[in-house]
């Protein structure tokens, strides 16, 4: 184990107060002088590492029904060794590829992959791959000494080369979503085998969040994720069945010592949600991700035998995307009318079973860049969307709109609710279901879609993350999908991203909500829930502020 003292995180003076994950997280009345450190994660964040100075985590806020304690044997002993866990989803990976953060390739991440460090409980970065790490006084430069001795899958060894590899890949990958945030390295230095440089232009408010979601590839194999990965996690991967499933087994290699605890891992697809129960219930699966909110309501019920978990608050947003250069949707009142189409409370009544609450913002409740009194400005009103499109002098037209029902829990539902509402204003869209794999080329690659039922995630990071690192709300050079690129909007970006004055950072981050409240290229419609559930016996389940289940530390208690 290594020694504390060098896995404390190091702060200087200057990022003392501000560059800790709280600017941006679960902190709307503390002052922006004062890091938070008492201010709790969501509940089922990684606990701090026991070798680590960060304080206890606290006791986890009841979400969910309280899982039964083990017995007092387990408990004695510790987690009990061996067997498969077997995590079913609905939606299939088309590469694997850790930066692309979608459904099907979450619940791989922390298997196959380590990041340079991650979140704990209480927000508090902690090592994982980086060691420690040291900021400069102007936030510029970022040195990593790196842990010695990780091994690869592949028996090769983890060195600062790699992480250079990484940062190059996932600022020129046109599939990572976080493109624009990585960009903001501008070089990467490799002194020694383990040290690693960072080199910024400018100072970012949200640092730590990138240093969080910097995960390392085999610079050696990456090119051949289509079919394979190899990677530092607690498994490898075994065997590959596209559209089917993912097996993996533990790597004995694994250099946090003692873990995976569980033998195998295998992820499952099934791209039906009722399904995705059934196979629960039965016992053929032991954690599902993705299923009906329905069933979520229902199973939460079953007398203790499942824990049904809403996974991390505010993490990801179902909105509607506009293209706004296709006309007519190049004039913002057609968007605008759009926006006053969507029946987002109906919505979370009936689709989200009343788990998620309506918003037309950009940023969650518990974001210090969420303002009450913008809540609402954006409704529900047909009157006001017919006389927006006959203020733009728009007649009856016919256009796309573009939805994945196998991609994530909710999409076709909002597609076909926008439709049908569309249609009393005089737009005639056609829905167009595509595969995932479509849904994601023609999202990520070409570009092409006109209207589409999304999710944004990053939204309950530091506020400046969300406008750098999630495509629904950076700009047109950056690869977004609505094409949005306008000068104001990336002044205004920068601004929130250039300061550590969280006053300034308010009045910046009003200026963009107000902005994106009358432009409209991404329509907020109610936070997604990421509910996973998983049957009682199933332990040490926790995950990132992503979603992503750090699958080493599950156990299994039967």
């Amino acid at each position: 184990m290594a020694d504390k003292a060098v896995r404390l995180i190091k702060r200087r003076q200057f990022l003392g107060a501000s560059l800790v994950a709280g600017v941006g997280l679960l902190q709307a009345c503390a002052p922006s002088a004062t890091p938070p450190t008492t201010t709790p994660a969501p509940a089922t964040a990684k606990p701090a590492s026991q070798a680590t100075a960060a304080p206890a985590a606290p006791a986890p806020v009841a979400t969910t029904p309280p899982t039964k304690a083990p017995a007092a044997a387990t408990q004695a002993a510790g987690p009990k060794r061996g067997g498969t866990f077997t995590l079913a989803t609905v939606a299939a990976i088309t590469e694997f590829n850790v930066y692309h953060p979608v459904t099907g390739q979450a619940p791989l991440d922390h298997a196959l992959h380590n990041s340079l460090v991650h979140y704990d409980a209480r927000l508090q970065l902690q090592p994982e791959l980086a060691e420690k790490w040291d900021i400069s006084a102007d936030g510029k430069t970022v040195t990593l000494k790196l842990r010695e001795g990780v091994k690869f899958h592949s028996g090769r060894e983890f060195t600062s080369d790699d992480v250079k590899a990484s940062v190059e890949f996932a600022s020129t990958d046109l599939q990572s979503t976080m493109i624009s945030m990585y960009k903001l390295i501008k070089q990467v230095e490799t002194p020694s085998k383990y040290v690693a440089v960072f080199k910024f232009d400018a100072l970012y408010a949200g640092l730590y969040d990138l240093l969080d979601m910097l995960w390392v590839i085999d610079k050696d194999t990456i090119a051949d994720r289509a079919k394979s990965v190899v990677g530092t996690g607690p498994f490898k991967l075994d065997k590959y069945l596209p559209n089917d499933r993912i097996e993996m087994v533990a790597f004995k290699d694994y250099w946090e010592k003692g873990k995976p605890y569980v033998d195998r891992y295998v992820c499952r697809v099934i791209p039906d949600a009722a399904a995705l129960t059934i196979n629960l219930e039965s016992g053929a699966v032991d954690c599902i991700s993705g299923t009906s909110y329905v069933d979520a309501v229902r199973l939460r019920g079953a007398g203790g035998k499942y824990v049904v978990d809403m996974g991390p608050p505010g993490a990801s947003i179902y909105d509607i995307g506009i293209n706004v250069t296709i006309p007519p949707f190049d004039d913002k009142r057609v968007r605008q009318a759009v926006a006053w189409s969507v029946d987002r409370a109906r919505f979370c009544r009936t689709t989200l079973q009343g788990l998620s609450e309506p918003t037309c913002l950009m940023w969650p409740k518990h974001s210090w860049a969420y303002f009450p009194d913008l809540q609402g400005k954006i409704g529900y009103d047909l009157d006001k969307a017919k006389a927006l499109l006959a203020a733009a002098k728009v007649g009856e037209f016919e256009t796309e709109l573009l939805t994945s029902t196998k991609r994530a829990f909710g999409y076709g539902d909002l597609a076909q609710l926008l439709q049908a509402d569309l249609k009393k204003i005089g737009i005639n869209a056609k829905l167009a279901d595509v595969d995932v794999a479509v849904y994601n080329t023609r999202t990520l690659t070409k570009f092409d879609e006109i209207i589409m039922a999304h999710t944004y995630g990053r939204a309950n990071r530091d506020p400046g993350t969300l406008v750098t690192g999630a495509k629904a709300w950076t700009n047109l050079k950056e690869g977004n999908w609505t094409h949005w690129d306008n000068a104001e909007w990336d002044r205004l970006r920068t601004e929130l991203n250039g300061t550590l004055d969280q006053e300034k950072r308010k009045v910046t981050a009003r200026k963009l909500q107000e902005m994106a409240l009358d432009e409209c290229f991404t329509i907020p419609v109610a936070t997604q829930p990421q509910v996973s559930v998983y049957a009682s016996y199933v332990k040490g389940f926790t995950y990132t502020m992503m979603n992503e289940p750090f699958v080493g530390d599950v156990w299994l208690d039967k």
